[in-house]
């Protein structure tokens, strides 16, 4: 399979990175499932995410955000490299007008598309589930455009790989930490009670013990897996104390 099988589609909307991540996954999954295709998802990266659709074809997402827009950028490689144009020509249709993109950029072309012009462009493909879906014309290429286009697909293959690459050798043990805090932390109502709840239960037991808590959960957020914890520990050594093997914890407790 050459570069030449590749198609890539820029997409360029105000929205901002974090909005469009919350939501791409099941944006695509929903056209694809319009397009009557058979796809899986392969298992999520924190640069980009990859398809496999028929089997045998790929789809490739990856978002980038820039200082005022961010770009959602899409690469499909196929055996049928018009098959894959025009599925992926109808995905980004359907992303337009999902995320409000005002410029498209087709096939790494540094000629900005007007969103209105791509959409009108090429014939309609009907559907009971998806209305204006659009087939991109075939366009008959001489040989000097056909490498231009070859080293252009290529060309952003590269970039794609040395983003991905830079932005994975970027990430600090700092903001791995502050990721799996973040994902420790309670966010509903009855979790962030249960996590208090814990916390005083332990000072009733073991002050010492509860009080850092305490201290971590207001300053920092609710860790209830913290607090199960505390609690654990305290009840293991008022048992402990209470049954004689550890008597010197009861001055502790």
């Amino acid at each position: 399979m050459s570069a030449s099988d590749v198609t890539v589609i820029s997409l360029v909307t105000d929205k901002c990175r974090d909005d469009i991540c919350q939501s791409v996954v099941p944006s695509i999954a929903r056209a694809l499932t319009a397009q009557r295709v058979n796809f899986k998802r392969l298992p999520l990266t924190r640069d980009y995410i990859d398809w496999v659709i028929n089997d045998t074809d790929t789809l490739t997402v990856a978002i980038d955000a820039g200082e005022t827009a961010s770009v959602l950028l899409l690469a499909s490689r196929g055996e049928d490299a018009q098959s894959c144009s025009s599925r992926l020509a109808n995905l980004a249709a359907d992303l337009c007008r999902d995320y409000d993109a005002h410029t498209v950029f087709w096939n790494g072309s540094n000629q900005p598309i007007a969103v209105a012009d791509f959409l009108a462009a090429g014939d309609p493909v009907a559907s009971t589930e998806t209305a204006n879906r659009i087939v991109p014309r075939k366009v008959k290429a001489v040989r000097k455009r056909r490498a231009e286009q070859r080293r252009e697909a290529a060309r952003m293959d590269n970039w794609l790989i040395a983003a991905m690459r830079s932005k994975m050798n970027s990430i600090t043990v700092e903001e791995i930490e502050e990721m799996e805090l973040a994902e420790r932390r309670t966010t509903s109502a009855p979790l962030r009670l249960s996590a208090w709840a814990f916390s005083f239960t332990t000072a009733l037991i073991a002050l010492p013990l509860a009080f850092p808590l305490i201290i971590h959960n207001a300053m920092r957020g609710e860790d209830l897996r913290a607090g199960a914890m505390a609690l654990g520990v305290a009840g293991l050594y008022a048992g402990l104390a209470q049954s004689g093997m550890a008597p010197g914890l009861t001055g502790l407790l």
